[in-house]
């Protein structure tokens, strides 16, 4: 989930404003250096993430780490258990299974109040035509990392985000973008441990989706939508 500062660091606000910017900004790199090894699966799922050794890993104070963890607490990539500290959430094949049905339910009706809002459609149509350009030009296997705008990744996450971004309900865009997060561990798990996920036509399906888009086909949007969500849980049944 994208990081927002005003509710995630109420504390942060109180102080001058160049104070607050540079202490938010300087936490968020945090935040998202912790997130990456999240995701990549250098720290695993269960993995106790001990401050004092999160301190020597990115060299820094205890501070912007316990910080960092709360604002992952708050995307369920971490939890915090009375008397044992920070945990990374566990993810188990059910956790997966729970995110995706999660996701289905969620984004398509998302997606649907996102296609039949038609201010500014020929924009929106554009800018998802730019994206899906952008992702064909970049490997899709690469590492995670949140801090480069122009990975694949990051641009993977703007293409959906940006599906689902006139839906007109602010919550509901949060909510399937903290999921998206969430599932995000499980399809670099496939990546690393099968090589067959590699064959993934990902340029194919994420066109198949634009196509419908540009056409304004509702329903079929939807579907090519789903069923690119689904697939992921197929090579996990494998």
């Amino acid at each position: 989930m994208e990081l927002n500062n005003t509710k995630k660091n109420a504390e942060i606000i109180k102080l001058h404003p160049e104070v607050a910017e540079k202490t938010t900004s300087f936490i968020t790199q945090i935040y998202n250096q912790i997130k990456k090894s999240l995701i990549n699966g250098e720290l695993k799922p269960g993995e106790k993430l001990k401050i004092d050794s999160l301190k020597k890993i990115y060299n820094v104070g205890s501070t912007p780490i316990r910080e960092a963890l709360t604002w992952l607490v708050a995307d369920n990539l971490v939890q915090k258990i009375d008397q044992k500290g920070f945990v990374a959430t566990d993810s188990t094949i059910q956790d997966f299974k729970e995110i995706l049905k999660t996701r289905l339910w969620m984004e398509e009706v998302a997606f649907r109040k996102s296609m039949q809002n038609k201010k500014n459609i020929d924009a929106w149509e554009e800018e998802l035509i730019i994206l899906c350009h952008r992702m064909e030009k970049r490997d899709w296997k690469e590492e995670y990392d949140p801090s480069n705008p122009n990975s694949w990744e990051m641009i993977h996450k703007k293409f959906h985000m940006t599906l689902i971004s006139r839906c007109q309900s602010e919550y509901l865009f949060k909510f399937c973008e903290q999921l998206y997060d969430l599932n995000l561990r499980f399809r670099f798990m496939l990546i690393k441990k099968k090589k067959s996920y590699h064959q993934r036509p990902v340029n194919t399906e994420h066109g198949d989706i634009l196509k419908y888009v540009l056409k304004r086909d509702e329903n079929k949007a939807v579907n090519a939508l789903i069923g690119h969500y689904k697939i992921t849980d197929k090579y996990f049944e494998k």
